[in-house]
């Protein structure tokens, strides 16, 4: 995962559409996300420090988090755009408990063993906190020397285990909650938390921009660097719409000059 921050907010002149600029910390490459108005206001209103008489939607989020905070000890410790599909970004609201990994009680299928590996698609039973938890494998791996597996309910919850080999326990590490990007980011710059994007996603749809000219040039897919044999191929740009219309409508003079 690479950590980002947030460049700027535009508005397409062809469909008057909103993008937010994200802009890798270590260096100029940059990630552009069509958002909704209301969730640019959002995020613009936060980044500007504007004072409202009443809580928006993502403020009332904020302090329910955090008042949930004081009882659970469960904190959002990041938001990670993780996933593209078909011009479409998906993100995850990250949290975790102040205190680590908790024991959670995982009931697996009948006559199986914990230790054993699952396809994606088996069920599994969590209970955490006195409720239980009817969830399906979605990812397994190994890190470490130890298992971890991803487990998910039908309404985007995802709980993060690892098996403790000295306790033969499952301990909950993180739970995930899907999102949209633009949500996410609104949360995150209120809650003061770092906003990631998964590398591979940055390889696919991160852009670097000619400060003459505001066209792509040409990216070294291996390094994410500006040259290099690997060229920004325009028909991979025409099937990614959102970024080519992102191109070719905004006035990026000033590109980098915003501070998140």
């Amino acid at each position: 995962m690479i950590e980002m921050t947030i460049d700027s907010i535009r508005v397409s002149l062809m469909n008057y559409q909103h993008v937010v600029i994200l802009r890798e910390k270590a260096s100029d490459r940059y990630l552009p996300i069509w958002i909704g108005p209301a969730e640019a206001d959002a995020i613009s209103i936060k980044l500007q420090n504007v004072d409202l008489a009443r809580p928006m939607t993502h403020d009332l989020l904020k302090n329910a988090i955090f008042a949930l905070e004081s009882t659970s000890g469960t904190v959002v410790s990041k938001i990670v755009v993780n996933d593209l599909r078909a011009d479409t970004f998906y993100a995850q609201i990250i949290f975790e408990s102040t205190e680590g990994p908790k024991p959670v009680s995982v009931k697996f299928p009948q006559n199986s063993s914990s230790h054993r590996a699952y396809d994606n698609g088996s069920q599994i039973s969590l209970t955490w906190q006195e409720k239980e938890h009817r969830l399906k494998i979605v990812n397994e791996w190994q890190e470490s020397g130890d298992r971890f597996i991803e487990a998910m309910n039908d309404d985007g919850l995802m709980f993060e285990l690892r098996f403790d080999k000295k306790t033969e326990q499952w301990l909950l590490t993180k739970i995930k909650l899907d999102s949209r990007p633009s949500d996410a980011i609104a949360l995150a710059v209120r809650v003061t938390v770092p906003i990631y994007v998964d590398e591979a996603i940055l390889d696919k749809a991160g852009i670097i921009l000619d400060r003459e000219t505001g066209k792509p040039i040409s990216i070294d897919k291996g390094t994410g660097k500006p040259g290099g044999k690997d060229k920004v191929d325009e028909q991979e740009l025409k099937k990614l719409s959102a970024f080519y219309d992102f191109i070719n409508t905004l006035d990026l003079d000033d590109i980098g000059k915003h501070k998140s």
